[in-house]
């Protein structure tokens, strides 16, 4: 990846510079990056290639929504974060290797894990109690659906 991204995520950078990135690529001018333009920022400026761009949209979409706002952007290059899951090659495997899992039990692709699919994931690593009892672990935002940084902080996978 080209170091010269890591720029944009230094905690100095004033709001208003990473707001005119976000407009930049805020083509429909609705307030939140989609998917697909938030993978042409994190291509385009920040030189990832795709996988690393999927890894990062989904860990900046903290409500699997498939789209990211501002506060979202902003508040995932403010935690000091920054290009760290991609950039480290330890943590970025780990993260690929949560990715590809939660992929295979987000059978409609809608970026969460939804309680038929979540029941389907548990009875595959053997777990035994209710769906209920275990979405009540995992999903933090109480949206009855698991995120992928919900999923990834369930597998416990990466360092803080």
């Amino acid at each position: 990846m080209a170091s010269g991204g890591k720029s944009y995520f230094s905690e100095n950078v004033p709001k208003i510079v990473v707001q005119s990135l976000f407009r930049k690529y805020d083509t429909d001018d609705s307030g939140r990056l989609q998917k697909t333009e938030l993978m042409t920022l994190l291509k385009d400026d920040l030189g990832m290639d795709s996988k690393q761009a999927e890894a990062v949209m989904m860990l900046v979409d903290k409500d699997g929504s498939g789209a990211v706002s501002f506060e979202e952007f902003f508040q995932w290059l403010r935690e000091g974060q920054g290009l760290k899951n991609v950039d480290n090659t330890t943590r970025y495997y780990y993260i690929r290797k949560a990715v590809d899992l939660f992929k295979t039990y987000d059978k409609d692709a809608s970026g969460t894990i939804e309680p038929n699919e979540l029941k389907e994931l548990l009875k595959s690593v053997g777990y035994t109690g209710s769906v209920e009892s275990a979405l009540k672990v995992l999903d933090k935002d109480r949206n009855n659906k698991v995120s992928f940084p919900e999923f990834l902080q369930w597998l416990n996978w990466i360092p803080t």
